[in-house]
């Protein structure tokens, strides 16, 4: 099962198991102290089985230092306790994780066309900075991950964080982007698997046409409730897919003059790589999101951290799968701009001069990409569904005739709006810089940094309180006039707090500025290639 999966399972139905000393069921929603007083029975538990690692104290100290409330420390061991039976799902090591995560942020594909637009130095710094920022943004989430979790109230995703912090507006908001960003990358997997059907075949087709073809077979495969099958194909096409990287890197040399002009819409011309490229805002807008776009993997962390054995360890599964992504997106990068140039394409292999080998590159990329748009659009369905209609409709059961006919019409919906997205603009990086504007960045360098203030303060006005009784979720101490609980969290966490304002403020500003470029950039890729809305003629 992909992460992408994961985001199907925002919703979380609790079934307990008592296994303390005496009979305990939780009646309603926990308070924010009973959450955190559980976490913290679980994050001591792991510290103490990572404390002593060689070379690693002060590290382990540290982070215990910074989770640690000594308020919520138990008067006895006799308190309540109990199991999520999903839990035992909890399995996996770090390193696995971090193999998870490699495979399946793929994004090399489009690194050479944004370094491009910038030129080398301006590239390389945009990969190096996003690539720390989600780094910081991943190491929050972390953090917030071990404040909040528990066996007994678990954390399986950034909408259960988004719903412990700011209740369920907040839940919807990190939904419903998440929702659009599905919708947005599966047209955008469709375009590009559609770009790599039209390759292979000398005469070319309506792509309107094709797109309905396209759409209608992978609405009939969405109609299947269960992908578990194909979700089990993902990390087997992940790793073609990064075989395939690696090969094209023995076909760069002269630029496809045809399919420049036709996506680019750039005239043949001497190939250039400048370390620094005189271009419009508007083009250094949409580089810089697609950069963006291809790191905004962290979004998927709680969903990760929430299948390990030890979430303490995640901080290795982070560092390891993003070193080795920047390494990728660096290589990749860098190689294909300086045997391409301004000419090099999105995606990058459209590039590639000589058909034979760009064919057989391009029949796989309908694979993957088939694949993909699939996958995307079945976790749509399901997150509308799951998130909505079982909301507006109350016991929706899922096998009864309303059910299966209300599934039938997310499925259907969905894939009408990834036609539309699809055919309306058949562009892969005017799609992707749009998708990363709207959805990727506020998930990965915004909303992340507002989580962790506000979870600072939550725990700085905990470690002021004067008792609390778990057996009965008594909290004497806590509840204070918002002036005052803001003033707590505040004078504590001063510089670190304005940090990530700024830091989420610039975010989301860019974001603004990248919704923009993008729409900027569409109406430029209209103008100067043949890409058209709506119409048959193909844009490559």
């Amino acid at each position: 099962m992909t992460s992408l999966e994961k985001t199907e399972k925002t919703v979380v139905e609790v079934n307990l198991e008592t296994v303390s000393v005496s009979e305990f069921t939780p009646v309603g929603e926990p308070s924010i102290i009973s959450r955190l007083f559980y976490a913290q029975r679980s994050m001591e538990k792991q510290y103490e089985e990572v404390r002593h690692q060689r070379g690693l104290h002060w590290w382990n100290d540290w982070m215990y230092k910074l989770l640690r409330i000594n308020s919520l420390e138990p008067k006895s061991d006799d308190y309540p306790t109990w199991n999520n039976d999903s839990l035992s799902l909890r399995t996996s090591h770090w390193f696995v994780c971090a193999g998870i995560l490699t495979s399946e942020i793929m994004g090399a594909s489009l690194v050479p066309n944004s370094i491009a637009l910038v030129g080398y130095v301006t590239g390389n710094i945009i990969l190096i900075v996003c690539f720390f920022l989600t780094i910081l943004a991943g190491g929050v989430t972390w953090w917030l991950f071990l404040l909040l979790d528990s066996p007994e109230y678990p954390i399986k995703s950034l909408a259960d964080i988004a719903y412990v912090l700011g209740g369920k507006t907040w839940r919807h908001i990190v939904i419903f982007l998440q929702l659009i960003a599905m919708i947005l990358t599966a047209a955008n997997c469709g375009i590009g698997a559609l770009e790599s059907a039209v390759i292979l075949q000398d005469k070319r087709y309506c792509w309107s046409g094709l797109l309905i073809l396209f759409c209608g077979v992978a609405c009939v495969v969405c109609h299947i409730r269960s992908l578990s099958n194909l979700g089990k194909f993902c990390l087997t096409v992940s790793v073609i897919n990064y075989i395939c990287l690696a090969v094209q890197l023995g076909f760069y040399g002269e630029p496809n003059w045809q399919n420049a002009k036709n996506l680019l819409g750039l005239d043949p011309a001497p190939v250039v790589a400048s370390n620094f490229v005189t271009q419009t805002l508007v083009y250094k807008l949409v580089a810089i999101s697609n950069i963006s776009y291809v790191f905004a993997g962290s979004v998927v962390f709680p969903e990760i951290l929430s299948e390990m054995r030890r979430p303490w360890d995640f901080w290795k599964t982070m560092l390891a799968s993003q070193m080795a992504i920047l390494g990728c997106y660096l290589i990749y990068g860098n190689y294909v701009y300086s045997q391409q140039g301004q000419f090099a394409n999105s995606p990058a292999v459209f590039g590639i001069a000589n058909v034979k080998a760009m064919k057989g590159l391009a029949f796989i990329g309908v694979f993957v990409g088939g694949i993909q748009a699939v996958l995307y659009g079945h976790i749509s369905a399901k997150i509308a569904y799951k998130n909505y209609l079982d909301e507006i409709i109350k016991n929706l059961a899922f096998h009864s005739k309303k059910g299966q006919f209300l599934w039938s019409t997310s499925v259907v919906t969905v894939w009408i709006v990834i036609f539309v997205l699809a055919t309306g603009v058949p562009n892969v990086p005017s799609i992707s810089s749009f998708t990363s504007a709207l959805t990727m960045i506020p998930l990965t360098y915004v909303i992340p940094y507002w989580f962790n203030i506000w979870g600072y303060f939550i725990k700085q006005n905990a470690e002021m309180i004067e008792s609390f009784d778990p057996t009965t979720g008594v909290v004497v101490g806590y509840n204070k006039p918002m002036s005052k609980f803001m003033a707590a969290g505040f004078k504590n966490n001063v510089l670190l707090t304005l940090f990530y304002v700024c830091l989420s403020l610039a975010s989301l500003a860019f974001a603004g500025m990248g919704l923009y470029g993008s729409v900027e950039y569409m109406k430029d890729i209209f103008a100067n290639t043949p890409a058209t809305s709506f119409s048959c003629t193909s844009p490559i």
